[in-house]
């Protein structure tokens, strides 16, 4: 029972958009455009947007907090991909290169993640994601002095394997892709 809560405490601690949000804060703070505005604008379109339909729909008891049922994830998927292109256009409009690029990263990454779970009917993880993408897109931006941040991969697949909410090919699938696609990203356009 302890171990299921301690699993349940990480998930939640490290759900895919608060732990985006945060790297999307430690970007802001290193490339220094934009003011708060920016920084208001990053957390509503990386945090705020993806997560609130989330939270509502599981205070009425549609899914639960984790969207565990894979068949109700497209909604969620649909939600954050135009959440990220607001945020997209929104940086693309204020000239801010960087964040237009760590947006596009995280929309592509779940555009990819949706594909695997509508098209393939496979539960992909969307934790071991988000954390791989946006360590990457941190690790590309601030150096390798951050990369000790991958290590929040082992609790996390920790958690989602004890709470039987994945197998391990689910959590490798996931970190690869998101690592890949936000690799690719930046490469060609940072």
């Amino acid at each position: 029972m302890l171990k299921r809560k301690v699993a349940q405490a990480i998930s939640l601690l490290t759900a895919p958009q608060l732990y985006g949000g945060f790297i999307a804060l430690l970007i802001w703070h290193k490339a220094n455009l934009g003011g708060f505005e920016a920084l208001f604008v990053l957390i509503l379109t990386q945090t705020a947007l993806p997560l609130l339909p989330i939270i509502i729909d599981s205070g009425k008891q549609k899914v639960d907090i984790f969207v565990s049922n894979r068949e109700k994830r497209w909604k969620y998927y649909l939600i954050s991909i135009l959440s990220y292109a607001s945020g997209i256009l929104y940086s693309l409009w204020r000239g801010y290169w960087i964040y237009a690029v760590l947006s596009l990263s995280y929309m592509l990454s779940s555009a990819g993640l949706a594909a695997v779970t509508v098209f393939a009917r496979w539960k992909i993880s969307v934790h071991a994601a988000g954390i791989a993408g946006p360590t990457t897109a941190l690790v590309l931006v601030r150096g390798l002095e951050t990369s000790p941040l991958y290590i929040l991969l082992i609790p996390v697949a920790w958690a989602r394997l004890e709470l039987k909410a994945h197998d391990l090919r689910q959590l490798i699938a996931g970190a690869l892709l998101a690592f890949s696609t936000t690799l690719v990203v930046f490469s060609l356009l940072a």
